[in-house]
């Protein structure tokens, strides 16, 4: 492992503050001018059950978390248990005394001091801010500052309960485990990818997003509410994910960028509506963020089984927009693309994504507006205006009613029946010819606009060439800290960007990915008669060890 890596492991029950005391802690690390990266391993429960989050420190630019952790911090027998193989050589483990049963443990009163300080009862989530502090050398103001802005209530006792725990650490004279120094670069701020997204987002000319709450895609809608006020984007908590796609493309009809998101369940029950956009050429901005199916599957993990799912939406042919993010910057650049490109394409756009992206979190440095100003696409509307008129690139005039560019008689009409230029239903055999011909040539409108953005990201050399798309880029990236390779990720997969990759076609390649059958093994030889060396395939809902994937590729050039 690089020296420079520090990783801290928390584990508890659900409603133990496990997730906030790791938000918490790479912060502070932020803060010590370190990049960090930290993820969250939970189950879908309210309370108990077993949940663990983990933060990697570095001083440099850091894409994954580590396995082994230089730091435990364990608030139940059950997270002793579970993590006692997960230590680091090295590695200090931290828990209560009562959860006490081996020898390489340091056991503090956490349980005790909480019922001291706290009549009421407390969090365990402030003793691993407390411990993590004095183990790395922060100091206690340092430290209480922290804690006083990140908590709102019982902010006496908070700073009280983690001093005493700090101060425990230090007299156990454990010594300090991580010297990092601060980077000669500035890591930013953390974010997950979910706030990239919705930011992104925003800054493409977002006016509503609706959505009906599904992990891991139900944080952009609450990040998009806390920011309603400051960023104007009304999200919408709609009664189901039928409705919340019938109002995105209702507020569409009215002029406003509306987007919609969900996983892969959700996105199911909008296919008949995302249908209904292809056919009235609704602009619409969707985001499929997947966990493990089918159905409920495994409800807080990551997957990326819904590739041909995302590609193949909806029934009947019209053109769509399908991108994946290889990073958290690009989730924030991609949002932005889609929402653009749905907009001037009049079409359905897709960010497709997983959990392991859209809720972990990751320090980068962000600029973004105050304010920002969008050009509305609208044409005026006269008394002959055609809402589907018949155009070379397949784009029509695009107008809205009730707005001060439409004359009283202009006719205004989206209908998701076959339709004539006017917007009425027709059934004649030469008009549907015209129209759905119409719709085919954006196909290649779309494939021209999307040239104007990067299409492909190649990171690294080497003897192997190596394929992967979404957040598994992360993972290769990290790993190729350890062994030379070629990385190519294709980040639009619809249209597929056919000119960047040609060079690839028939080449012996190596396709990561996480999923049981190939999926995006299948898809490269389609697209470009790759021929698969080896398929890495992770399938149990877990992130890759960027060790592992390196040794991996390195046998895979050995055998």
């Amino acid at each position: 492992m690089k020296t420079d890596i520090f990783t801290c492991l928390v584990g508890g029950k659900a409603g133990e503050g496990v997730k906030k005391a790791a938000q918490v802690i790479a912060t502070l690390a932020v803060k010590q001018g370190l990049f960090v990266f930290q993820t969250n391993d939970y189950q879908s429960l309210i309370k108990g059950g077993h949940n663990f989050s983990v933060v990697s420190i570095s001083q440099s630019e850091i894409y994954n978390c580590y396995h082994k952790a230089n730091l435990l911090i364990s608030f139940d027998e059950r997270s002793v248990e579970r993590h006692m193989e997960d230590m680091a050589v090295g590695a200090l483990h931290f828990c209560d005394i009562a959860d006490r049963k081996h020898d390489n443990l340091i056991a503090l009163p956490l349980k005790d001091l909480i019922k001291k300080h706290y009549p009421d009862g407390g969090s365990a989530s402030l003793s691993a801010i407390a411990i993590f502090s004095a183990i790395a050398g922060i100091s206690k103001e340092v430290m209480n500052s922290m804690i006083n802005s990140s908590f709102k209530h019982y902010k006496a006792e908070n700073v009280a309960f983690a001093s005493e725990i700090f101060d425990l650490v230090v007299q156990a004279n454990t010594h300090s485990i991580t010297k990092l120094a601060r980077s000669k670069q500035q890591p930013g701020k953390c974010y997950t990818g979910n706030q990239l997204i919705a930011l992104g987002a925003w800054l493409g000319g977002l006016d509503f997003y609706f959505s009906y709450p599904m992990t891991p895609a139900s944080s952009i809608l609450h990040y998009l509410a806390k920011l309603r006020d400051s960023h104007g984007v009304q999200a919408i908590h709609a009664e189901s994910e039928l409705a919340a796609i019938n109002m995105a493309i209702g507020a569409a009809f009215a002029g406003k960028r509306s987007g919609v998101g969900s996983s892969g369940g959700g996105f199911a029950l909008m296919q008949e509506a995302f249908s209904m956009a292809g056919m009235v050429e609704s602009p619409l901005f969707c985001v499929l963020s997947s966990r493990p199916g089918p159905a409920t599957g495994v409800s807080t993990y990551t997957a990326q089984e819904d590739l041909y799912f995302a590609l193949n939406q909806g029934h009947g042919e019209f053109a769509r927009i399908v991108a994946s993010p290889d990073s958290f910057s690009r989730a924030f650049t991609l949002a932005q693309e889609l929402v653009e490109l749905a907009w001037t394409t009049q079409s359905p756009a897709v960010l497709l994504t997983e959990k392991h992206l859209s809720e972990s979190s990751m320090s980068i440095k962000l600029p973004l507006p105050e304010t920002i100003d969008v050009i509305p696409i609208t044409e005026k509307a006269n008394a002959e205006y055609q809402r589907y008129l018949i155009t070379k690139c397949g784009v029509s005039p695009l107008a809205f009613p009730g707005v001060e560019s439409s004359e009283d008689n202009a006719v205004i009409k989206w209908n998701s029946n076959e339709h004539s230029e006017n917007g009425f239903r027709t059934d004649v055999a030469q008009n549907i010819v015209k129209m759905k011909d119409k719709r085919n040539r954006k196909l290649q409108t779309i494939y021209d606009a999307t040239q104007k953005y990067q299409r492909v990201s190649i990171y690294g050399s080497g003897k192997s060439i190596v394929f992967a798309y979404g957040s598994t880029a992360l993972e290769l990236r990290e790993a190729q800290k350890y062994h030379e390779f070629q990385l190519v990720v294709p980040i639009y997969l619809e249209p597929f960007p056919r000119e960047e990759l040609a060079k690839y076609q028939e080449c012996e390649v190596i396709v990561v990915e996480h999923s049981s059958q190939a999926n995006f093994a299948r898809f490269l030889k389609e697209k470009l008669n790759v021929k698969i060396k080896k398929s890495i395939l992770r399938y149990d809902g877990r992130h890759f060890s960027s060790l592992m994937l390196a040794e991996a590729i390195k046998e895979t050039e050995d055998a």
